[in-house]
């Protein structure tokens, strides 16, 4: 589980960019494929950037965790304060009767 930290790929700006202009599942695709892809108008071997790639992917999942660890620690907080408003409810309905 990861509320806070991301692990932040230190990586060329440019190259950044043209990660996610491709998007997580396509450079994992490439990754797997060993393909080309393009950058800045030129076709590169994914091997030549790999490095990079697997750091931006790292950093992609850590995101992903993140969101993921924050919407299942909201869930059960809302479970818990609706538990505890029909507890209440339920002891403010037997001490009027």
């Amino acid at each position: 589980m990861r509320w806070f930290r991301i692990r932040k790929a230190a990586i060329d700006a440019d190259l950044r960019e043209t990660f996610e202009q491709h998007g997580v599942a396509t450079m994992q695709w490439n990754l797997a494929s060993t393909n080309f892809l393009m950058h800045k108008g030129q076709e590169i071997l994914v091997r030549k950037v790999s490095p990079d790639l697997l750091v931006w992917l790292t950093e992609q999942y850590d995101r992903t965790e993140r969101k993921e660890t924050w919407s299942l620690t909201m869930e059960v907080a809302i479970t818990v304060f609706v538990f505890l408003e029909l507890i209440f409810s339920i002891i403010g309905y037997m001490k009027s009767h």
